[in-house]
């Protein structure tokens, strides 16, 4: 490992200012100690964005790859060391299953549905959005975004993950009567009336965060009397409600960087990232509810990463093709550009 990380950081010498390498916060140690800057989908989605680099190294998984795409300036690229880093709750939905629903729910809705899509998804679905005039979301500006368009005598259709819908509801007190749950059969809640619905949930889920329960909850507060605990809202509804704090990946990072020494902290997120902040805040005892790793993330390793600086290398001195790029089809790209503006203008107002 030794040898292939100075190989890493030799190219990244040589490539310079040409290159940086983003890494979203589930990414193994070793790939975030080799990073430029680290964060969760939305501080990647504005950062990258802010970057001059001709060639833009994503380590995280395909979507956010994407979205980095679609921010980037015309000249620059986007590399991701391994096209395969997928996202199994981006894929339980897409544009044509979306359309199909909307027009649906529509009809029998009496407000103007706007589509929110969680950044969790693929390009056609910020697309679908995008051409709606609806918006991208993450889970640290979902209930911002929410409340806009509600604000506004909206009704809103929001996907994939259920339980960031839902968790968000809660948090936003829309009354339980105005939200029906969509399952991905296009079966609609039974027993409501549509016509005065403000939230549609679309019934998608991350793997990563559906495995943890109150149970997990309760034997760490058996085991450590005054521990905290900390959730992603990608969890189910009842775990959220039994932890002390639920927030977004950075606010996960954050609050328990914030936090006392000696503090005990319980935490229901990804696993590498759970034994990353135990090793940056050893002066606090990190646990995770269970181990829950993201496969997908896993995907990216250090031999795909020099792989990507070695193609760079080759494609800059004319030794070689560029590998590995991401390329976000061109009828997608205006209206999913547009979705994830509109995402960043209204979190910044």
């Amino acid at each position: 490992m030794k040898d292939i990380i100075e190989k890493i950081k030799e190219l990244k010498k040589t490539l310079g200012d040409s290159v940086v390498i983003p890494a979203h916060h589930y990414q193994k140690i070793e790939i975030v100690r080799l990073s430029d800057f680290v964060g969760d989908s939305y501080k990647l989605a504005v950062d990258c964005s802010n970057t001059e680099s001709e060639f833009i190294v994503f380590c995280g998984v395909r979507f956010m790859a994407e979205g980095a795409q679609l921010l980037a300036k015309k000249y620059q690229k986007i590399i991701m060391p391994d096209l395969d880093a997928g996202c199994p709750l981006a894929d339980m939905i897409d544009s044509q299953i979306a359309e199909k629903l909307y027009r649906k729910i529509s009809k029998s809705c009496k407000r103007e549905i706007i589509p929110i899509v969680y950044i969790n998804s693929y390009s056609n679905m910020k697309s679908f959005c995008g051409q709606k005039d609806g918006s991208v979301c993450t889970s640290s500006n979902a209930g911002k975004i929410i409340e806009y368009y509600l604000s506004q005598d909206k009704a809103v259709f929001f996907s994939p993950d259920y339980n960031l819908g839902i968790n968000t509801a809660r948090q936003l007190k829309i009354p339980s009567d105005k939200i029906v749950k969509i399952e991905n059969d296009l079966t609609i809640e039974p027993g409501k009336d549509l016509k005065d619905i403000r939230l549609f949930i679309w019934d998608g889920f991350c793997y990563v965060h559906k495995v943890f329960t109150t149970d997990d909850i309760s034997k760490l507060r058996e085991r450590y009397p005054g521990i905290n605990i900390i959730v992603h809202p990608e969890c189910d509804e009842e775990v959220v409600n039994s932890s002390d704090i639920s927030g977004s990946t950075q606010k996960i990072y954050q609050t328990i960087k914030d936090s006392p020494q000696g503090s005990i902290w319980g935490v229901g997120t990804e696993l590498n990232f759970v034994s990353r902040i135990a090793e940056d805040f050893k002066d606090k005892k990190i646990i995770p509810l269970r181990n829950s790793p993201c496969k997908d993330m896993e995907k990216i390793n250090l031999t795909n990463l020099v792989q990507s600086l070695s193609s760079i290398l080759d494609y800059k001195t004319g030794k070689g093709k560029l590998k590995f790029e991401v390329k976000v089809h061109e009828d997608f790209q205006l209206p999913a550009r547009k979705a994830l503006k509109k995402m960043i203008e209204i979190s910044k107002g």
